[in-house]
């Protein structure tokens, strides 16, 4: 796929199509900020259907505030797709440089380890951003129309989805960097970001469970 496009502008064929080839790229990372971006989205819409109806006035300013929320993280996941896509074609190309001396080792040496680092902030920018909508979705799911309810809650499953598929490809590239301190500051923000995400994702799991067996 060229650099410059996009696959944001992609059909969801071409995608899923784009995604099977023989390509690195995407790959998981963009996989899993496009489902984060899907599941922000069936949040925005349970909401934005719960507002306005009879018997939900009292939350009006709550849904108000949580389509924008998810709207604004479901716009940063859409551009993580892209972004996740970009930065691992930069890790190709790292190793792809010249070690026939040791001047060339040492500058690709350099260079893939400047290029993993870059390659794991847009998964980690989706762990970030997904935990963030589960937490939403959090609490929506405690007023939203019963009838939008496992809307709710198949949006929470797709952004636990998307944290663990962005989590993995942190790791991965996270294995490659000879920085200790960064990568112990990076595996302690995973460990709490994924203990949020499953908290936030059993919870609203939890509570239409309640609602539909009520």
């Amino acid at each position: 796929m060229p650099l410059h496009a996009s696959l944001l502008s992609l059909t969801l064929a071409d995608f899923a199509e784009q995604t099977a080839a023989r390509t690195a790229t995407p790959g998981g990372g963009s996989v899993a900020a496009h489902m984060g971006q899907l599941g922000a989205a069936l949040g925005t819409m349970a909401a934005r259907f719960t507002a306005g109806r009879k018997g939900f006035e009292a939350h009006e300013a709550a849904l108000a505030t949580e389509v924008a929320r998810l709207q604004e993280l479901g716009a940063r996941l859409a551009l993580l797709v892209d972004e996740d896509s970009r930065s691992y074609d930069g890790v190709t190309a790292a190793y792809a440089l010249p070690k026939e001396t040791e001047a060339d080792k040492a500058v690709r040496r350099d260079a893939i380890q400047a290029a993993l680092r870059a390659a794991l902030a847009a998964p980690l920018a989706t762990c970030r951003d997904t935990v963030a909508a589960l937490s939403v979705l959090d609490t929506l799911a405690a007023h939203v129309n019963p009838n939008l309810a496992s809307d709710v809650a198949v949006g929470a499953y797709a952004l636990a989805a998307a944290h663990r598929g962005a989590w993995i490809n942190v790791l991965i590239n996270l294995g490659g960097l000879k920085d200790e301190a960064f990568r112990a500051d990076v595996l302690a923000e995973g460990e709490h970001l994924q203990r949020a995400a499953q908290g936030f994702e059993q919870h609203v799991s939890a509570t239409v469970h309640a609602g539909l067996q009520a």
